[in-house]
């Protein structure tokens, strides 16, 4: 009895941590400034102006905040959730954005796809 109870607790853990690994990098990216201005730099660019940078910032954080529900939605099937990405992803507001703040912005959200299992290069 008392071995099966510390079976039981080490398999909740273990789906615990993995749920917390899988939403991990969501929720970095959701805590973090992926505009800033010293991130342009390395990308070989002028930052954009402020409100360009707060406006991709806030269309990354509504998308990662989407992502991470959609990610934990158990009643979903991996290929619903692959496509309420996809429409996720089709929704952002690309044409916003010049060239280079949409490759920073596909950039910035490709780990946060590819951490809940899914190929980023085939839903961007």
């Amino acid at each position: 009895m008392k071995l099966s109870l510390i079976v039981v607790f080490y398999l909740f853990s273990w789906d615990v941590i993995a749920m917390e690994r899988n939403t991990g990098v969501i929720d970095k990216l959701i805590q973090n400034s992926n505009y800033s201005v010293e991130l342009w730099e390395p990308r070989g660019l002028i930052p954009s102006p402020t409100e360009v940078i707060i406006s991709l910032e806030k269309t990354t954080n509504e998308f990662l905040i989407s992502l991470r529900k959609i990610h934990l939605n158990d009643g979903l099937t991996s290929e619903q959730k692959k496509e309420q990405i996809q429409l996720l992803v089709d929704q952002l507001p690309w044409l916003d954005f010049d060239t280079e703040e949409r490759e920073f912005l596909a950039d910035t959200i490709a780990p946060a796809i590819q951490s809940v299992g899914f190929n980023p290069w085939s839903i961007i």
